[in-house]
């Protein structure tokens, strides 16, 4: 269910070691959904773009960007094995409902600790992010949980962009 080497992926307790940037640290860690706290930095200029769904293999892969004035801030992917898609179809309709907004409203829901990683720009998940952005390759920092839905699992990545560590919210 993932496609970046688990060897890179860093418990919380690690990540200070890391990355010295006190404000990107600050993101990284938000507890909760960070849809929530993108919006809050300007909410008028908010939007969450759906930028894809399809499948890849037998997994359904949806792929949102969080933007302020139409700069992404957030790059994120949730990718749906095809057996909690079989249990939870719905998952493949959520529109431009956030993840954690949709998951709210159905069933039991629980969700892993966070990983996170500095994740090379030739890995797909980053290069597609980067391209969205029009940015240069470079390495970015992402997280990613388990959501559990009635058990069933699926999981998100997250992909931080530049802007948001410089950002004072």
């Amino acid at each position: 269910m993932t496609e970046s080497p688990a060897s890179l992926w860093l418990p919380a307790s690690a990540l200070g070691c890391y990355e010295g940037n006190p404000r990107l640290r600050s993101w990284l860690t938000t507890p909760g959904l960070l849809t929530h706290r993108v919006r809050d930095v300007q909410p008028d200029s908010f939007a969450l773009r759906v930028v894809g769904e399809y499948a890849d293999g037998a997994d359904h892969l949806r792929e949102i960007e969080l933007t302020i004035d139409g700069h992404a801030w957030v790059f994120a992917q949730t990718r749906v094995p095809a057996a909690t898609l079989a249990r939870h179809g719905w998952l493949a309709n959520i529109g431009d409902t956030s993840l954690g907004e949709a998951l709210a409203a159905h069933g039991t829901v629980t969700r892993s600790d966070f990983e996170y990683a500095q994740l090379l720009p030739e890995l797909p998940l980053i290069s597609r992010a980067l391209q969205r952005s029009a940015l240069p390759p470079q390495p970015l920092w992402a997280r990613r949980s388990t959501f559990f839905v009635d058990a069933a699992p699926l999981l998100l990545q997250e992909v931080f962009m530049p802007v948001v560590a410089t950002a004072q919210s």
